[in-house]
């Protein structure tokens, strides 16, 4: 964590303005990797211009209250057929990928370019290591070496995700970052992939150690100590089995006993599982394990009922409530370092528990339906809100550059979202109105906005 230290008067001031009103006064700093959210840092002339403006009062701060205020929060925005329409036209839009059809012709001369344009451009950004010093051309060819360059890409594997894994942009685990001391920034950190996640395997590192995985929603290297590697039926019966268990809670603890006391991992919200079993207070579920041999097997394991939701949950205002809510305060992770989650990844989380596969990044989140509304970042703020007033909360995005959250609604005037970002130092999931960041040189995020994106 980043902490920055002010002179005593301003924080004294600070700290008796907040004490005085209910609503809480913060600073905006939002971070986050490659259209996920648009890092940046902020000096201040003076106090006035310290701390941003974006108050939540208490009791904005549980779904009923947003439920309470929805015109029709149990109406069905889209029923199970209707979301996967949605869900094929992003695959169509290549906004998402089917794994097991899309990759199958993949070439081996456009892959390896790809790679070896991501290392390139990783290369010429000068960043740091965790040492301190920067990140030379022989740091940089002892990568090229490892990342196989002039190998052949045989057609995919296929495998599923053992334990919660870091998908990176380069077959390291070593970090590079912007600044000497941002190591909570890691530039080379792309994703994670949860217990149970299909992946294909499409390229592997010279020493055997990384594979390059393609997912649903990203791309990148992940050790290969992580990957079961199977049939492809076997794969695909798992992630695409009609009794399932979709995980509701920002984590869910897996076990591998039925007195649940011989730990496994955890799971995040939106993640499915193949369901076997429903006993009082306990699911049964089957989860990916390597055999003796290294490849794939599946395993009987047990988790907390309250944890997961037999299939999906309804598409409903209320559930997106519910589910967004419920993950007020969880700490960030920048490209899903420390198993949280970023912005983007946030609202894959939420909208994954009534079934809709939204993109990873923001940038494409910003794409997934063509119910929306296009706002000039220079319009006027009046013009914003008042078409704020127009679209649904708990179904439409706000999205600006490098950042996207979940629009709540109106209250006395002012619209009001939930997301994940950085405030005054304190990374979380956060509820503010669109007044945050005002008198930064950003400015704030109604004057950021740029796009609503209803999903409907």
């Amino acid at each position: 964590m980043k902490f920055e230290f002010l002179p005593i008067f301003v924080l004294l001031f600070f700290s008796s303005s907040v004490l005085a009103q209910e609503p809480r006064t913060q600073l905006y700093n939002d971070k986050g990797p490659h259209g996920r959210h648009a890092r940046h840092s902020q000096l201040f002339a003076g106090h006035s211009q310290l701390f941003a403006i974006g108050h939540s009062l208490r009791m904005m701060k549980t779904a009923g209250f947003w439920i309470s205020r929805h015109p029709l929060p149990d109406a069905v925005i889209m029923g199970h057929e209707a979301i996967d329409q949605f869900n094929a036209r992003l695959r169509s839009k290549k906004l998402t990928k089917d794994i097991f059809t899309r990759v199958q012709d993949l070439k081996t001369e456009p892959l390896l370019k790809g790679l070896e344009k991501i290392l390139s451009d990783i290369a010429a950004k000068g960043y740091y290591t965790s040492a301190g010093v920067r990140n030379d051309q022989n740091f940089m060819d002892n990568i090229k070496r490892n990342m196989n360059l002039n190998g052949v890409v045989k057609g995919p594997r296929y495998g599923l995700v053992v334990h919660f894994a870091s998908q990176r942009f380069l077959p390291i685990r070593q970090g590079l970052y912007e600044k000497k001391d941002d190591h909570d920034f890691d530039q080379l950190q792309n994703s994670a992939l949860d217990v149970g996640t299909p992946v294909a395997v499409v390229h592997a590192s010279a020493d055997g150690l990384w594979y390059y995985v393609m997912t649903a929603i990203s791309d990148g290297w992940v050790e290969s100590k992580d990957i079961a590697l199977g049939d492809i039926n076997q794969v695909r019966q798992f992630a695409k089995d009609n009794d399932f268990a979709v995980v509701i809670k920002p984590k869910a603890d897996i076990f591998m006993n039925a007195s649940m006391t011989d730990y496994y991992d955890y799971v995040r919200m939106g993640m499915r599982l193949p369901l076997t079993g429903v006993d009082a207070g306990r699911v049964t579920v089957n989860v990916p394990v390597k055999d003796a041999e290294g490849t794939l097997a599946v395993k009987k394991a047990y988790m907390n009922a309250e944890d997961i939701n037999t299939g999906f949950l309804s598409f409903t205002a209320r559930h997106i409530y519910k589910q967004a809510l419920m993950m007020l305060n969880q700490p960030y992770g920048w490209g899903d370092m420390y198993g949280e989650q970023d912005c983007s990844r946030f609202l894959q989380m939420v909208f994954a528990t009534v079934g809709i596969d939204l993109p990873r990044d923001s940038k494409d989140q910003a794409q997934v339906s063509n119910t929306a509304v296009d706002f000039d970042e220079k319009s006027n703020d009046a013009a914003k809100i008042a078409g704020l007033a127009k679209v649904p909360g708990a179904n439409t995005l706000l999205a600006m550059k490098g950042h996207i959250m979940l629009y709540l609604g109106m209250f006395n005037g002012k619209p009001y979202a939930i997301h994940d970002t950085t405030v005054f130092s304190i990374d979380r999931v956060i509820i503010s109105d669109l007044s945050l960041g005002q008198g930064t040189h950003k400015g704030s995020l109604l004057r950021r906005l740029t796009r609503t994106v209803t999903i409907d």
